[in-house]
């Protein structure tokens, strides 16, 4: 007599894997992965490229947040260690006018 009570095992599946039956919704992914309708399912910054003006104006708009009241050199700094963090080498002239922009308001 066969036992029908018995739940599908993963090895009952192709390859030893999961069957079609224990899938509830969204799609199956080659990696294994389930994505539900509208679920962001890769990384945003490789969806929205930004452009390197883009990221300056972003690392200005942040600094004049948090130091835009401090020295203009301290000001300088923070740039520089920021835009090093998001892999730009801006030249010290350009650091010191955003720092001057940053230091003005």
């Amino acid at each position: 007599m066969t036992d029908h009570s018995r739940s599908p095992q993963p090895s009952d599946g192709p390859e030893g894997g999961a069957s079609p039956a224990d899938s509830v919704g969204g799609a199956v992914h080659p990696e294994g992965k389930t994505t539900r309708p509208g679920e962001q399912s890769a990384p945003a910054m490789d969806t929205h490229p930004t452009d390197d003006e883009a990221r300056i104006a972003g690392v200005v708009v942040q600094t004049r947040a948090d130091v835009g009241d401090a020295s203009e050199e301290r000001i300088a700094d923070v740039l520089r260690q920021r835009f090093s963090d998001v892999g730009l080498d801006l030249g010290d002239d350009r650091i010191r006018a955003l720092a001057a922009e940053v230091s003005a308001g």
